[in-house]
């Protein structure tokens, strides 16, 4: 591939061209000595010699490559005086391949690792199940211009590394890393709405910035820090929707728009008491249009995302509002929401049908793949059950559906790389005095699609919440560890820790080992929750674990204080064979949290189907 710059002579060219060359083309280099450079330091450029060099002792090279600029074109010389990355629009022969985003955010050594922790372990782990080009390259892009965005990313990094060591992940002094980071992000985003106000900053940055510090106060347990945060994208999206035309939005603001929707369907799934989500007709979800197949399987999960969302905020509204299924918005998304899940299903199959072997065999899509099945099948069961609002026995139909559930979920490395290889005898419910072990746990790279069963097409609006978004349960919830008994999560963890915003694998799971009678299929799905230590936005998979382990046991009249086994596995009892052996009247209707994340501490109100209320206080 060649290049042709037009000639012109450096000297013909003032100050004032040369900057708008560098700003046209974004033209940037490294400059320096010859000795600064090649020792990849920050050179302070004085002439002859730099003082970097000589006062430490060594031979400064001078600056031969600066000496050159003379003879090359205006564009060249223009890029030895800003110090990055050199970017000249041409005409490629040939298909480009995008520069990856260089290692080097700033001077400041640690706020260089920090960005360096961020680019190889925290991304790709945010990016596990699909690929994300607004945050492997928008948003990787904008931290070298954007101060808000850098301080920000710096701030997410540094909390996922303490999630990740034994460090405390919160500290109280004023000169914290993450705090610092956090608060200068805070300071600079005020800068950017100021600027976007005034039309000098578009709408995209200022989005980028909540979705960055929405997903901060999420992994720090600030629930409704997080939620405001996530409010405010949500308002200036819609704002902004609805002063473009139709066609104006541009591909990443489209892609900015799917992130904070799966913010959004995360705080319907999960509302704490001091954060409930807030159920109105102001700003009704879209419903989707299904097309006839999906290309990639990350339009299929924007479009599931969107018709989960909608059936959780015609369920969220209905509880609300006894006149509801009146009004005609609540009407027109409820009627076309139901029909909607088939279509879906049959343009995700014919995708996968029609996927060219190099895409069957990528571990990452079928991932992907594997948790968009997880979660259509636990939307059907909520919607067919209905959501246990009649009766808690109805669930008991969708004993295969759960199974279907954690079986996929057991072929995912990214949640079973920690469980142990056990002989699948053990999964058999107790007979006698027996007592059965963990079940086999062995994933699979690529695994066969497991069918999936039928389950009957939606009906009637029952209520969908996961954890319910009603903030006055029966009884109070426990606050400290004086209102009840305390029970502590086992020792053993993970030796790795996974942060991810995507659609949920946690969500499955939850409602499986809550609403699954079924001994053995939901300590299964405790003990995934358990061993995969994971954070997904609101969600955390230990912490959920220990919530459902203490409806477990409630249901099952065992002792509270009963510890988790080997490899986090509840021993079963002889008295609760399967699902009929938990009466209707024992069984939990409704949970309601209360989190403390600085001290791991989850406060948690059961109600239970006969009308009483039992308070637990659970460590994670």
């Amino acid at each position: 591939m060649s290049v042709t710059f037009e000639c012109h002579s450096l000297l013909a060219m003032d100050e004032h061209q040369l900057r708008q060359l560098e700003r046209q083309h974004k033209l940037r280099v490294k400059t320096g000595c010859e000795t600064c450079r090649a020792r990849r330091v920050k050179c302070d450029e004085t002439k002859p010699e730099c003082l970097r060099c000589t006062k430490t002792g060594r031979k400064c090279e001078g600056y031969k490559h600066v000496n050159t600029a003379r003879h090359v074109s205006p564009s060249t010389a223009a890029s030895y005086r800003n110090s990055a990355f050199l970017v000249v629009p041409q005409k490629p022969t040939s298909p480009s391949i995008p520069k990856p985003p260089t290692r080097s955010l700033s001077p400041d050594a640690m706020e260089n690792r920090s960005f360096y922790f961020f680019q190889t372990h925290t991304l790709p782990k945010w990016t596990e199940f699909f690929d994300s080009d607004l945050w492997s390259q928008k948003i990787m892009q904008l931290s070298h211009t954007e101060p808000a965005i850098k301080h920000g990313i710096l701030a997410l990094s540094t909390m996922h590394e303490r999630f990740e060591n034994t460090s405390p992940v919160f500290t109280s002094t004023s000169n914290d890393f993450a705090f610092v980071q956090y608060s200068r992000a805070v300071k600079h985003s005020n800068d950017l709405l100021r600027a976007h106000s005034q039309g000098r900053v578009d709408v995209e940055k200022v989005l980028i910035a909540c979705i960055i510090f929405t997903c901060y106060e999420n992994l720090a347990g600030n629930y409704r820090a997080a939620n405001m945060h996530l409010r405010n994208g949500l308002r200036i999206l819609n704002q902004h929707k609805r002063g473009v035309a139709p066609e104006a939005p541009t591909e990443s603001q489209g892609s900015i728009g799917d992130v904070l929707y799966r913010f959004d369907l995360q705080a319907m799934t999960f509302s704490d008491n001091t954060s409930p989500y807030e159920y109105g007709f102001d700003n009704p979800p879209d419903v989707p249009q299904i097309p006839a197949i999906y290309t990639t399987n990350s339009d299929a999960r924007n479009d599931l995302v969107a018709l989960m969302r909608c059936m959780m905020w015609v369920s969220g509204i209905a509880n609300i509002n006894l006149n509801a299924t009146d009004n005609p918005i609540w009407l027109r998304i409820y009627m076309q929401v139901v029909t909607l899940f088939d279509p879906w299903e049959r343009a995700f199959d014919l995708y996968q049908r029609s996927m060219p072997p190099h895409e069957q065999g990528d571990p990452k899509i079928y991932a992907g793949n594997t948790l968009l099945k997880m979660s259509l099948i636990m939307t059907r069961i909520i919607i067919a059950a209905g959501a246990g609002s009649r009766t808690e026995m109805a669930w008991d139909t969708f004993k295969d559906s759960f199974k279907t559930i954690v079986d996929l979920a057991e072929t995912l490395p990214v949640l079973t790389a920690h469980l142990p290889p056990v002989s699948p005898e053990a999964s058999t419910p107790p007979s006698g005095n027996s007592t059965p072990q963990p079940p086999s746990s062995r994933h699979r790279s690529i695994a066969p699609n497991p069918a999936t069963p039928s389950v009957p097409s939606p009906t009637g609006s029952a209520s969908t919440t996961v954890f319910s978004p009603n903030t006055s349960p029966t009884a109070p919830l426990a606050t400290s560890p004086s209102d009840t008994a305390s029970y502590p999560v086992s020792k053993r963890k993970p030796a790795s820790f996974s942060p991810s915003f995507e659609l949920s694998p946690i969500v499955p799971l939850f409602v499986t080992a809550c609403r699954c009678r079924d001994p053995v299929l939901r300590r299964r799905a405790i003990t995934i929750l358990m061993n995969c230590r994971r954070r997904e936005g609101v969600w955390d998979s230990v912490g959920a674990a220990m919530v459902a382990l203490q409806c477990i046991k409630l249901e099952e009249g065992m002792d509270p204080g009963i510890e988790l086994g080997a490899d986090h596995w509840l021993p079963i009892t002889t008295k609760c064979r399967d699902s009929s052996s938990v009466e209707e009247r024992k069984r939990v209707q409704d949970v309601f949290v209360s989190v403390n994340m600085a001290d791991r501490q989850i406060g948690v109100n059961y109600l239970m189907r006969s009308g009483d209320a039992f308070d637990r206080y659970v460590k994670f």
